[in-house]
């Protein structure tokens, strides 16, 4: 059927409805002329569009197919992510070596201020004074910068007659409530000169002494001082004490490390060249 043939069945209502359906461009202007409502009545459909398999190219030769790749959003989204999921494991990476390594040679603490001083006196002192009233001889010692809950006691030897008749041996023992104590003792004593030695203890070990005579005491002439570590003395932080980090028992002195501390370094470093080994 030639084309003016099947324009004039158009027109007139002859042609075959399924002529129509067949070629696009007899639909197109049957579309036009009738309207699609009036066709779907009439039982003339859409003509099917071939799917495109490629896109035609002119190569100077003639045209070539070109497929057309299927590309899935979600796999092209989950690559476009991936090179920055890799930048953000390899700068955590770098960043957890840095901490450990600085934490070695330096000190966190030299640059965040976690660690807390211990509030209180930092040096143990033991002090004695002596006098004779009337003979009575009265001794009193004093101790300060005490641990709090430390046991403490004062051994004691009297003597007169310059140390050739022993008065009194003893002592006394304590559990320390608070950082200071003042304890007093006497004797009736007749022979002068009168001396004393004491010796100071803390948990059963001797710490201090301090000896003399009535009239001549002598303070401290073995004294042991107590000294309470400090926040700025020991800028690295053990990790296994991490949740106590105000505690200065959770802090040892800079220059160092512990076996945590090479694993630590170890692993990151090795999870550092593994990342940049991935990317490239």
């Amino acid at each position: 059927m030639g084309d003016s043939e099947r324009l004039k069945g158009l027109l007139d209502g002859s042609i075959d409805p399924s002529v129509i359906e067949d070629d696009p461009e007899l639909y197109s202007m049957a579309e036009r002329i009738y309207g699609r409502d009036a066709l779907e009545e009439m039982g003339v459909s859409p003509p099917v569009k071939p799917k495109a398999h490629g896109i035609a190219a002119s190569n100077g030769n003639g045209g070539v197919e070109l497929p057309e790749a299927d590309i899935d959003p979600e796999e092209g989204m989950d690559e476009a992510r991936k090179p920055r999921r890799s930048k953000i494991l390899i700068t955590a990476s770098v960043i957890c070596l840095c901490i450990v390594a600085s934490n070695v040679a330096v000190g966190i603490g030299a640059y965040v201020p976690l660690c807390e001083d211990e509030v209180g006196p930092k040096v143990l002192t033991y002090t004695s004074s002596a006098t004779e009233i009337d003979g009575s001889l009265l001794i009193s010692w004093t101790v300060t910068g005490m641990n709090i809950s430390s046991n403490y006691s004062i051994t004691w030897v009297i003597s007169e007659d310059g140390s050739n008749e022993v008065v009194d041996e003893g002592g006394s023992s304590w559990t320390a409530g608070e950082t200071v104590r003042i304890q007093t003792e006497n004797w009736m004593v007749t022979k002068p000169p009168y001396t004393y030695l004491s010796v100071l203890h803390l948990e059963g070990v001797a710490v201090a002494y301090s000896n003399g005579t009535v009239g001549d005491s002598v303070q401290a002439l073995a004294n042991i001082q107590q000294l309470t570590p400090k926040c700025e003395d020991n800028t690295r932080l053990l990790w296994t004490e991490l949740p106590e980090y105000n505690d200065i028992g959770s802090w040892e002195s800079a220059g160092t490390g512990g076996i945590i501390d090479g694993a630590l370094m170890m692993l990151f470093g090795l999870t550092t060249i593994l990342l940049f080994l991935r990317k490239r």
